[in-house]
């Protein structure tokens, strides 16, 4: 029971830190790792618009181009990030390692999901497809939850 109070202290606290700023800077950052990924296309270009209460992520291709929220998409890594806290605290620092690399693999996921925005006008398929994971990194999360209480524990 003192976990699960942890966890929804953790993700409170995440939540509040996301409304504050953390998802600018969270937005910041995948739009850095997509430019990374782009850049040798020279015709594409991502774009990030911060104006509006949550970013928008787009990429032009060209003069066209096609935008997504990063509200729900982003939300996603304050899971994980409020797992590996609660863990860290209750399971020491060995949990670290496993930490940064499982964030860094899911992160890596959602730049690649950004960007395959430059193919949106290729095929129905690839639309359908970015929209399904667009919307399924909660699930994803979770999943990523599920499998580390199951396999690690308390480790």
């Amino acid at each position: 029971m003192k976990k699960i109070g942890l966890l929804i202290l953790i993700s409170l606290v995440l939540y509040v830190l996301w409304i504050v700023g953390l998802e600018q800077w969270y937005a910041h950052l995948l739009y850095g790792g997509s430019k990374l990924l782009l850049s040798p296309f020279g015709n594409i270009t991502p774009v990030l618009k911060t104006e509006l209460a949550h970013p928008d992520f787009c990429v032009a291709v060209g003069k066209e181009g096609y935008c997504m929220q990063l509200e729900l998409f982003g939300l996603s890594i304050l899971l994980l990030l409020a797992w590996f806290i609660m863990k860290t605290f209750t399971a020491g620092k060995r949990v670290i390692k496993r930490a940064l690399i499982t964030i860094f693999i899911f992160y890596c996921m959602q730049i690649l999901v950004m960007s395959t925005l430059a193919l949106y006008d290729f095929s129905v398929i690839i639309q359908q497809i970015n929209n399904a994971l667009r919307q399924g990194f909660a699930i994803i999360a979770v999943f990523i939850i599920i499998y580390d209480a199951y396999v690690y524990g308390d480790r």
